[in-house]
């Protein structure tokens, strides 16, 4: 599968995407888009193996924030809810790791992290193309959920979340 119609990497973004490329499984990309981490700026790859999303280092980035990237599989999502879907936010359920990859439980339950992600506009992007684009976002994010998804969590991965 390739790139989707209408969700092509930005000009100004090819860097970061070689980046990701070569540092995160993602892969064969499926969407690409500028899109807003909670607060922070960035851009996001979706492939068939989860999805990655790294900073853009800008003038008010911290120093210890800049150059970091988070990479999510499939089957560390629990749940992708439509937060304003017409407007391209969705929050994103997933389950928390330790940093050797392990499930971390709560309870006997494991741990859930959330995540609130809103699409950006591409530059040069058409503001009619952009409006029918993060429209979009929750249904073809919750398709590639249920179809790449796994029934339990994995005890062990490789998500940097």
């Amino acid at each position: 599968m390739t790139i989707l119609d209408g969700w092509e990497l930005s000009p100004d973004r090819q860097g970061m995407f070689d980046k990701i490329m070569e540092s995160d499984p993602v892969g064969e990309p499926i969407i690409t888009s500028k899109l807003k981490l909670d607060k922070e700026n960035g851009l996001i790859i979706v492939g068939e193996n989860g999805f990655s999303w790294r900073i853009k280092a800008g003038f008010s980035t911290p120093m210890i924030s800049m150059g970091k990237s988070k990479w999510v599989r499939w089957g560390d999502v629990d749940e992708i809810i439509p937060a304003k879907p017409e407007k391209g936010v969705i929050k994103i359920q997933m389950y928390k790791r330790d940093k050797e990859g392990n499930l971390v439980m709560k309870k006997g339950n494991p741990k859930i992290l959330k995540w609130k992600l809103t699409v950006n506009r591409n530059k040069n992007e058409d503001k009619n193309h952009f409006i029918n684009r993060r429209k979009d976002f929750y249904r073809l994010m919750n398709e590639l959920h249920e179809k790449y998804k796994s029934p339990e969590p994995p005890a062990t991965s490789d998500s940097r979340i």
